[in-house]
């Protein structure tokens, strides 16, 4: 990762952060949190969790950085790292949104097309729900509930410009503490990049998806997908229009590169630095698992689909 790059990563950081966490806070200050969570809530009962988690839930459909700020600022000693675990793998279909509309939409369907760019998005959606049903069972099997509820801190009073000061310090607080942690992290792990290690990874799994006896097309799919998502949908869909890969070739190609790619690249270069960055590194690597370990169960149920249809 260049520098610039590094720098914008922590700079989306600190404004999802920050604004996350500010939202939340005045949110609860104004007695508007408990209106605002309502719509998830029982969801949220469902798998054990607190109903205070619907708000970072519904943030999260915007962005799941900023949703999962807002959790680290609620978290006590009262919630355990099960409860995190759980909901992140429940707000997975929520979460799901904004890439549908940041990524989805404008590249996976003009790309590959209509049926199988849309194909794509179903059984990314599909993928996300087994992540929530998952995440249901885990809480009900992991997760105690608490008589009492967590919230944030709250002012008693009634003025408006004290509540907007005191949700402004404590964001303030939590973005200071999140940059310097995550900043640490980035760089830490970009310069593993640099040294090559992630391509290392890249081209091992190119030898094992030939010796399997798949094209050349199927495994250059692979080997983009694990650097670069995006290159490697768009490479897939020349290969679907010049022939050289069917459709069940191409999605099944996809989906294993998606799984590679969360697990060798995603969740090593970006989402460990930032639960490490709010959460302790415990929780964190216990967050990361979770995901490889969901993505790993779905995505063989995805391919079956796939072979079938």
């Amino acid at each position: 990762m260049e520098i610039y790059g590094i720098l914008q990563s922590i700079a989306a950081m600190g404004l999802a952060c920050f604004f996350g966490v500010f939202i939340a806070n005045l949110l609860v200050s104004l007695g508007l949190a408990k209106l605002i969570s309502k719509p998830l809530s029982p969801l949220m009962k469902l798998a054990n969790l607190p109903s205070l988690f619907s708000i970072p839930a519904i943030v999260s459909i915007v962005d799941i950085r900023g949703g999962l700020s807002i959790v680290a600022s609620i978290k006590n000693e009262k919630i355990d790292d099960s409860a995190i675990v759980a909901y992140s793998l429940v707000t997975r279909p929520l979460s799901t949104v904004s890439f549908l509309l940041r990524y989805y939409l404008p590249v996976t369907v003009v790309a590959l097309g209509l049926s199988v760019g849309f194909m794509y998005i179903a059984l990314s959606f599909l993928a996300a729900f087994i992540s929530m049903l998952i995440g249901l069972i885990y809480g009900r099997m992991k997760v105690k509930r608490s008589s009492v509820e967590p919230t944030f801190p709250e002012n008693l009073g009634n003025d408006f410009s004290q509540n907007l000061k005191n949700s402004l310090n404590s964001a303030i607080t939590m973005t200071k503490k999140v940059l310097i942690r995550y900043s640490i992290i980035v760089i830490a792990v970009s310069a593993l990049f640099s040294l090559g290690f992630f391509d290392f990874l890249s081209k091992e799994v190119d030898v094992y998806a030939k010796q399997f006896g798949f094209s050349s097309s199927f495994a250059t799919i692979l080997s983009l997908h694990i650097l670069s998502p995006t290159s490697s949908v768009l490479a897939a869909g020349e290969f679907l229009k010049k022939g050289l890969i069917n459709a069940k070739e191409c999605l099944i190609a996809l989906l294993i590169g998606r799984f590679l790619f969360t697990a060798l690249m995603d969740y090593p270069r970006h989402s460990f630095p930032f639960y490490a960055s709010i959460f302790p590194l415990k929780l964190a690597t216990k967050l990361v698992m979770a995901g490889i370990v969901v993505n790993a169960i779905s995505t063989p149920i995805l391919v079956l689909i796939v072979s079938f249809i």
